[in-house]
């Protein structure tokens, strides 16, 4: 696998490892650290994990809010990136970028996607607002 790119997603960069990730996307890093990148908020499709449909593997993966971790009724908004990972392991699949953490947290559990095509298609619209440059 490229550091770039991914056969069967266009559209969505993906990453052999965090280094590479976080050259890419400096301001929404991931943790170097596995144990840090376990403490993060994510969405896991209820303990399940979101079948990876995009690439017929199967494999279930699941959704970070970078940076930080998905955010609480406490935090601030912030603009980020929501990446699909293997439970914190590469590949490192970029679904939507420079997007309000909060609006995509709430896109995502409103519709609680099991698939990452239905997340693609629930942070679709903030992804087509970002690249507008009116998110």
């Amino acid at each position: 696998m490229t550091s770039r790119s991914r056969p069967g997603i266009p559209g969505h960069p993906a990453f052999a490892s965090v280094s590479d990730y976080n050259r890419a996307y400096p301001d929404a890093p991931m943790p170097e650290s596995a144990t840090a990148r376990y403490v993060l908020r994510s969405y896991t499709a209820a303990g399940a994990g979101l079948v990876d449909d995009l690439n017929a593997t199967e494999i279930p993966h699941t959704l970070d809010f970078l940076p930080g971790g998905a955010p609480v009724r406490s935090d601030a908004d912030r603009t980020g990136t929501v990446i699909a990972t293997c439970w914190g392991n590469p590949p490192y699949l970029v679904l939507a970028e420079n997007v309000s953490l909060w609006e995509a947290w709430a896109a995502i559990t409103e519709r609680w996607p099991s698939t990452l095509s239905s997340a693609v298609d629930a942070l679709r619209p903030l992804s087509d607002r970002s690249s507008s440059g009116t998110a």
